[in-house]
């Protein structure tokens, strides 16, 4: 009879790639304990190309917590990989010495780390934590993530060659120059994620040439305050979030947008910025039309996917407006997240206006509507619908759902839909 493996002895005789990959997947806290099975897993973390350490998991463990930063010292220091390919360290910096810290940095680009994510805690009145200079420097670093508790203090211009992504995670600068000094310093850079508070920086200037991707969260609530600049050539993608207290945002050069998110900016939203976006094919709006000033006679030639969020004031005077400018649109999606129990009835303060003229998109070329959470709470809600049924004449699919608070008028509704004489003959109606 043939000998059948244990599962210990099956696992051992995998390649040793593959339980290194193993190895990766797993917390490094755990990674190291696997050296109690056996000869042959003794050593074999030290290996591992991928290295996570957590503070956060140790909250209710004082002791443990305490000894993390000797931890992480010993498992680098033991540490024998040529390349590491990811360093992540998310910890309490007032439980760490800054020596310490530098050194773990130091081992990381010795290494020709290529991933690196600092993220740091820590209780209140204690000061940020200051990188060493030569941080921002570096052949080989791909992707940079900087969270909270971190000064971002860059006296002269980085060196970060490889940089391909960079997430700042509420960080604050030293200064703006040291902000420019960092972005000036990758001139490879294709995505940039920027979350945002009260951070020493008045006008925020992205002019980064390469750059692809740039997403951007602001959270102050604080009075009024500076803003963005936006100079880049090569942007693709646009999304900026809650930029409620920042007096301006200028989008100066991005010609080769392709789709943008504009969420709850209506305060510094203008003619100049809305007619920067004319290039993209899609587009996200969760703005009210009277808060901003719509640009005249601008058209978005190129648009094709439109999504339009429902909870904000006047919302469908908005839609008006972008479906007379967007002669080609092919897909439109309302949505609204809002919690229902919240719902903000300055959201009914004019009722709907019949347009004189049907927008050309609805007449030639819209195939898809989609509406999310759709509660018919007003009267406008079921006008609009209507109102996209009976003249979108290509029409392919129109699809509805509610939200489950609204399940008892889930009959009501597709009886006042299905009664709607369509445009489109072919149009499937759907009821999610």
């Amino acid at each position: 009879m043939k000998r059948c493996l244990s599962n210990e002895d099956r696992i051992n005789h995998l390649p040793e790639a593959l339980h290194l990959h193993i190895l990766s997947l797993l917390p490094t806290k755990d990674a190291v304990a696997t050296s109690a099975l056996s000869k042959q897993w003794r050593s074999l973390w030290k290996l591992v190309p991928k290295l996570d350490f957590n503070d956060f998991v140790y909250e209710y463990n004082p002791s443990e917590r305490d000894a993390f930063s000797e931890t992480v010292s010993k498992v680098l220091l033991s540490h024998k990989s040529p390349v590491l390919e990811s360093l992540r360290i998310h910890f309490r910096v007032d439980k760490s010495r800054a020596a310490d810290i530098g050194m773990w940095i130091g081992i990381a680009y010795a290494r020709h780390v290529r991933e690196l994510s600092l993220y740091f805690s820590s209780e209140r009145g204690v000061t940020n934590f200051k990188f060493p200079i030569g941080m921002f420097h570096s052949e080989t670093l791909e992707t940079l993530e900087l969270g909270a508790w971190v000064l971002v203090y860059v006296p002269s211009q980085a060196c970060l060659k490889s940089l391909k992504t960079l997430r700042l995670q509420s960080v604050d600068y030293k200064d703006e120059s040291s902000l420019v000094n960092l972005l000036s310093g990758c001139p490879n850079l294709e995505n940039l994620v920027v979350n945002r508070d009260e951070d020493g920086v008045e006008i925020f200037t992205v002019e980064v040439p390469s750059l692809q991707r740039l997403t951007i969260f602001d959270s102050n609530d604080g009075k009024m305050a500076g803003g963005y600049v936006i100079n880049v050539p090569s942007l693709k993608y646009l999304e900026i979030h809650g930029v409620e207290s920042r007096q301006c945002c200028v989008i100066e050069n991005a010609p080769e947008l392709v789709e943008a998110r504009i969420v709850n900016v209506s305060k510094i939203v203008d003619e100049k910025l809305l007619v920067s976006l004319t290039s993209v094919k899609t587009l996200s709006l969760a703005l009210s039309p009277l808060e901003i000033t719509f640009p005249t006679g601008s058209i978005f030639y190129q648009l094709v996917n439109l999504e339009l969020h429902t909870y904000k004031a006047e919302w469908w005077n908005l839609l008006l407006l972008m479906l007379d400018a967007s002669p080609r649109l092919q897909v439109l999606k309302l949505r609204d997240n809002s919690c229902y129990e919240y719902w903000d009835p300055s959201v009914a303060c004019k009722k709907w206006s019949q347009p004189n003229k049907v927008p050309e998109c609805l007449l030639s070329h819209l195939e898809t509507f989609v509406w999310r959470s759709y509660r018919q709470r007003l009267e406008e809600e079921k006008v609009v619908a209507k109102y996209i049924l009976s003249n979108a004449a290509h029409l392919k699919r129109a699809s509805f759902s509610e939200m489950p608070l609204q399940e008892r008028n889930s009959q009501e509704m597709v009886v006042e839909l299905e009664s709607v004489v369509r445009a489109s003959d072919s149009c499937e109606l759907v009821f999610e």
